[in-house]
C-alpha cells in the first residue's frame, strides 16, 4: 500500500519538544497503568494532536483494542475488528517504521477506517509499540487538520513508543512476581499447615539413603560370594550325576551340594538389600505362597518354639494374581511371622490374610500408596507393639531390639522393605503400644494367568547334538563349571575370558550359542559386547548369565536379541532348559 505521508519537515537546531518528551520520565512513578496513561497524555500535548490513542492487538491478531488515549475516553476499553484501520494495515504490520500521513482523505483509510470520517480526521502519526522484540500494538496521534510533521515529532513518537514498551515489560514482571509471590504463599501456608509431613518426607528420604548405602557394600560382597558359592553348587551336582547311586561317597557330596545352595540363598538375601537380587517375571497367586509357607518345615519348627501362639490364616479365594518372585515372597512372608511372634510376650494370635484392594486415591502413611488394584498381605500380632521412635527405624538394616545371632541378623525388616520395593510394591505401618502391629504389603495386580515349569528333569531330554556353544565370562571358575556343564549335556564348548578376545574368536569360528556374562572387568562388559558380536552375526543365539537380577543393561541385551537369562549360581537344570529352548527358538 503506498503511503503519502513518509515525507516530513527537515528541521535545524534543539527541538523543545523533544525537551519536553525527555521531562516526561520524570512524571513516571512505580505505578505502569498510571504511567501509561501519562505518556499517552503527554504524547497529545507535546506532539499538538486532537487525540492520541494507545491500541493493542490481540493474539489471533483479528481485533484491536483501546487499551489508553487522551481526549477519546468514549473508545476506551472498546475492540473492533483489526481489518481496515490505519493502526493495524500501517503501524503494526510496519513494526519498525514509523507512519506519517498528513492527508488521510487521500488514502484508502478514509473509506475503510471508520474514525477518520465519524471524528473528521485529516492526518495521522504512528509507530509501533513492543514487547520482547514482538510488536504488539501501536502509539498513535491523530489531528483535525492536514499537517507534515517534522524529524522531531518522528524521533519524540519513537521515543514515547518506546517508553509505552518498557511499561510493557515492567507489567509482565509485574505479573510474574506476583505469580511466583502467590505459588510461595500457597508453598509456605501448606508448609506451615503440615510441617511434620515435610519433617516425615526428609526422614523417609534419609531412610532411602540409608539402605541405599547398605545396600551398595552389600552387593560388592554378593558378587564375589556369587562366584566362590559356584564351584560348590556345580561340581558336587556334576559329581551325583558320575557316581554311582550306592557309592559311600554320595552322602557326603550331598551335603556339600545342600550347604551350597543353602549359602547361595544367604547370598541372595544380601542381594535382595542391594535392589538388584530379585527377579518378578513369573505370574503367582499369594494364596499358593502362603500356603507353600504354612506348611513347610520352616513353620512347623517356629510353631514348636511358640507353642502359645496361635497362627491363623484367612485367604481371599478370588485373589487376584502378582508378578514376583515365590522364593522371595515366602522369605517376606517367613520373616513378617517370625517378627510377630518374638513380638508376642505371652500367648497370643498372629494372623495372616490376603485380599484385594482397589485404591482410588492415592495416600500417604508410612510409604506413599498410588492409586490402583493391588493384592494386600496384611500381618497382625496382638504383641507388645512398636514405639513410635523404633517405627521410624525398623526397616533399616541391621537395626534391632532383640538379641544379635540369637533371634536374628537384623535383616529381617529390611529384606522385607527391598523385596516389596523390586516388586514395585508398598508397605503400610501401624502399631499401639502394648496393643498391637499392622504390616500391610501392597503388591501391584496382574490379570495375567499363572505359567507351569515341567514338574520332572531328566538329562537325557535335555541333551545337545555337538552345537558349539561360546562362553564368555571374565572368571575363570566360571568358565571351567561352564565348560563341564556343557560336555555333561553333549555340547561342543569353547572359552573365552573377555568380550574383546570373544569378536576376535567369533570372526574365525562361528559358533550355534553364545554363554554371555553381564559384568566383566577390565574391558567391556555383556552388553556391549552382543552389541558387537551382532555386528558379525546378526542373528547370534545367547543365554545371559549373571549373578543379578535384570537390571537395565541386561533387558537392552535382551531387546537386542539376546533370548534367554539365568541366574548365578545356576543349577544344570536351569541351563538345559535355556539351552534347549535358545536353540530351539525360530
Amino acid at each position: 500500500m503506498e503511503n503519502p505521508g513518509m515525507d516530513f519537515k527537515q528541521t535545524t537546531g534543539s527541538s523543545d519538544k523533544l525537551a519536553k518528551t525527555a521531562q516526561i520520565f520524570h512524571f513516571l512513578g512505580t505505578d505502569c497503568k498510571k504511567n501509561i496513561d501519562i505518556i499517552l497524555e503527554q504524547t497529545c500535548s507535546i506532539l499538538d494532536g486532537a487525540w492520541s490513542l494507545y491500541h493493542r492487538i490481540d493474539d489471533k491478531k483479528k481485533f484491536l483494542k483501546v487499551c489508553a488515549g487522551h481526549n477519546m475516553s468514549n473508545d476506551l476499553g472498546k475492540q473492533f475488528e483489526a481489518k481496515g484501520h490505519i493502526c493495524w494495515e500501517a503501524t503494526i504490520k510496519g513494526a519498525d517504521k514509523p507512519i506519517l500521513i498528513h492527508d488521510l482523505e487521500a488514502t484508502p483509510f478514509f473509506k475503510t477506517d471508520p474514525r477518520v470520517q465519524k471524528y473528521n480526521l485529516k492526518s495521522y502519526l504512528g509507530f509501533c509499540v513492543k514487547l520482547k522484540e514482538t510488536v504488539i500494538g501501536s502509539l498513535c496521534i491523530a489531528d483535525t487538520k492536514k499537517r507534515v510533521f517534522t524529524r522531531d515529532e518522528v524521533d519524540c513518537i519513537q521515543t514515547l513508543a518506546a517508553a509505552l514498551s518498557l511499561e510493557e515489560e515492567r507489567l509482565v514482571l509485574e505479573k510474574e512476581f506476583l505469580e511466583k509471590k502467590a505459588r510461595y504463599r500457597i508453598v509456605v501456608e501448606s508448609a506451615n499447615r503440615d510441617i511434620s509431613r515435610v519433617k516425615e518426607l526428609e526422614k523417609k528420604l534419609l531412610r532411602a539413603e540409608k539402605m541405599e548405602l547398605i545396600g551398595t557394600m552389600a552387593g560388592g560382597v554378593a558378587h564375589d560370594l556369587n562366584n566362590i558359592l559356584s564351584g560348590l553348587v556345580s561340581y558336587p551336582e556334576l559329581l551325583l550325576m558320575q557316581i554311582p547311586s550306592d557309592s559311600p561317597l554320595r552322602e557326603s557330596i550331598s551335603f556339600m551340594h545342600d550347604s551350597g545352595l543353602k549359602a547361595a540363598d544367604i547370598v541372595q538375601d544380601l542381594l535382595t538389600l542391594t535392589r538388584r537380587g530379585i527377579s518378578i517375571e513369573s505370574i503367582i497367586n499369594l494364596n499358593n505362597v502362603m500356603h507353600e509357607y504354612f506348611h513347610c518345615p520352616a513353620h512347623s519348627r517356629l510353631k514348636k518354639n511358640y507353642p502359645q501362639i496361635e497362627f491363623k490364616t484367612s485367604c481371599e479365594a478370588d485373589l487376584l494374581n502378582i508378578c514376583g518372585s515365590p522364593s522371595h515372597l515366602s522369605k517376606v512372608i517367613m520373616n513378617l511371622v517370625i517378627n510377630a511372634a518374638e513380638a508376642i510376650q505371652k500367648d497370643g494370635i498372629v494372623r495372616v490374610e490376603t485380599f484385594n484392594q482397589y485404591i482410588d486415591l492415592p495416600f500417604s502413611g508410612y510409604d506413599t500408596i498410588l492409586e490402583g488394584d493391588y493384592v494386600v498381605l496384611r500381618v497382625t500380632d496382638d504383641g507388645s507393639g512398636i514405639s513410635q521412635d523404633d517405627l521410624n527405624r525398623i526397616f533399616e538394616p541391621f537395626y534391632t531390639k532383640k538379641q544379635m545371632g540369637r533371634s536374628g541378623s537384623g535383616l529381617g525388616l529390611s529384606v522385607v522393605w527391598n523385596c516389596v520395593k523390586d516388586h514395585k510394591g508398598y508397605i503400610e505401618v501401624s502399631s499401639q503400644k502394648n496393643k498391637n502391629t499392622v504390616f500391610e504389603l501392597y503388591f501391584p495386580a496382574t490379570r495375567e494367568t499363572t505359567g507351569k515349569e515341567p514338574a520332572h528333569f531328566l538329562i537325557d531330554d535335555f541333551k545337545g547334538a555337538g552345537q558349539t556353544v561360546l562362553v564368555i565370562d571374565d572368571v575363570d571358575e566360571q568358565r571351567k563349571i561352564a565348560r563341564d556343564s556343557l560336555k555333561m549335556l553333549e555340547y561342543t564348548p569353547f572359552t573365552i575370558e573377555s568380550g574383546e578376545k570373544a569378536l576376535i574368536f567369533l570372526g574365525k569360528h562361528p559358533v550355534d550359542l553364545i554363554l554371555l556374562d553381564m559384568k566383566m572387568e577390565p574391558g567391556i562388559d555383556g552388553l556391549e559386547t552382543y552389541k558387537r558380536i551382532l555386528t558379525i552375526n546378526p542373528t547370534q543365539k545367547a543365554i545371559i548369565a549373571s549373578g543379578f537380577s535384570e537390571n537395565e543393561r541386561v533387558k537392552e541385551t535382551l531387546k537386542l536379541g539376546a533370548g534367554q537369562y539365568i541366574k548365578k549360581p545356576y543349577t544344570i537344570k536351569k541351563l538345559a532348559h535355556a539351552l534347549q529352548k535358545e536353540l530351539n527358538s525360530c
